[in-house]
């Protein structure tokens, strides 16, 4: 006898039933993997964006970021989307896309749901409103000053590190920004210590790549110049330093340094050389040894054969080098004249009393005057 079994009813109902939810399953896995593919490349289009507003900050150049955007050249936010690739007048140095954004003038500013995006200039959003239900926001920036009111600040200082003190005025610092589309330039002069600064609100500097020069006005006309990366929110320090001093008036005499021994004395402890102003008048006030290939101490200064500093008696306090010594009278040295100058009574000891002379035969010297001017000779 053969035995045959027919489907129950019951039992297709729980095949539609398993053959259903499997369905529902995979439709729920193909449209998740579908929204995550076009979330994805929404969001990558977004960045691109973004960077062509901005710069990528990726791109990066021994150690300082190069690539500013739309904004970095324009120094302004852009009224549309399109001014990312449409060539304005002035400092515009785009395309600021990728080319296939380029050739796609109106795909670029679409998302992977046929809507466009959003640049809320305001706010400083790019938006993708997605599928509707979940929207993508990328931030611009936290703030217009983020982008527009960054500083630049450092010191100016000569070869020596002397600042400018009252030669202040003759150097003078440049920075050129873009401020609403056009190359701008802010031109200042540091303080008298070599600190300069801009910053808002007189000079409010924007995100970019910046070009700086530091020059002198008059006399020897030196120039430095260099480029800066000021990315948003920031505060850049850049430091400029002079080939030359920022006085150069007064002029060591070429030969003119002499070694010479004291009266009923045989010890050459005593320097005597003899200057130039090559400028206007100078008035010096004080001055310092800034370098001498010996350890020694000074009793006395002269100008034209007058003292004008002496050490304190009867306690010997001799100077030391790197010690600024201030004089009892000024010494005004008139526009080409030449006169002379004595540093006396080297000692080997600051303080004891009468010392060991200090033989200067063969000595360099390095010198500098409270104008700035700084000589430098060997005797």
């Amino acid at each position: 006898m053969t035995s045959e079994r027919s489907v129950t009813l019951v039992e297709m109902m729980v095949v539609i039933l398993i053959i259903g939810i499997i369905g529902a399953v995979a439709f729920r896995t193909i449209e998740t993997t579908n929204y995550q593919a076009k979330f994805d490349k929404t969001r990558k289009e977004m960045t691109e964006i973004l960077y062509g507003l901005i710069g990528n900050p990726n791109v990066i150049s021994e150690g300082r970021r190069l690539s500013f955007g739309y904004i970095g050249d324009m120094g302004k936010l852009p009224d549309n989307l399109s001014a990312l690739i449409n060539q304005e007048a002035g400092n515009w140095k785009g395309p600021y896309v990728s080319q296939q954004f380029v050739e796609d003038t109106i795909g670029f500013k679409i998302d992977e749901w046929g809507n466009l995006y959003i640049y809320d200039r305001d706010n400083l959003l790019i938006q993708s409103t997605g599928n509707g239900k979940q929207a993508l926001t990328i931030k611009i920036a936290d703030s217009l000053s983020d982008l527009f009111a960054n500083q630049v600040s450092g010191v100016i200082l000569d070869y020596n590190g002397v600042p400018p003190g009252a030669n202040a005025p003759n150097i003078r610092i440049r920075l050129s920004v873009p401020i609403n589309g056009e190359l701008t330039d802010y031109e200042i002069s540091p303080r008298s210590d070599g600190y300069y600064e801009f910053s808002p609100p007189n000079y409010p500097v924007p995100i970019g790549y910046h070009r700086m020069i530091v020059y002198k006005q008059y006399g020897s006309r030196d120039s430095l110049v260099k480029w800066i990366s000021v990315p948003p929110r920031s505060r850049v320090l850049a430091d400029f330093k002079f080939a030359s001093g920022f006085y150069d008036n007064l002029k060591y005499v070429t030969g003119s340094g002499v070694a010479y021994a004291s009266v009923g004395d045989t010890t050459k402890n005593n320097v005597g050389f003899r200057i130039f102003n090559s400028g206007d008048s100078v008035i010096i006030t004080s001055m310092v040894l800034v370098s001498l290939d010996t350890v020694a101490y000074y009793e006395e200064i002269s100008w034209e054969g007058f003292s004008v500093w002496l050490c304190p008696s009867p306690i010997m306090d001799r100077a030391r080098i790197g010690e600024e010594v201030y004089f009892s009278t000024p010494v005004i040295i008139a526009p080409h004249q030449v006169g002379r100058f004595d540093i006396k009574s080297f000692k080997d000891d600051e303080y004891a009393h009468p010392g060991h002379p200090v033989g200067m035969q063969g000595r360099r010297l390095v010198i500098r005057f409270s104008d700035g001017s700084v000589v430098d000779f060997r005797l």
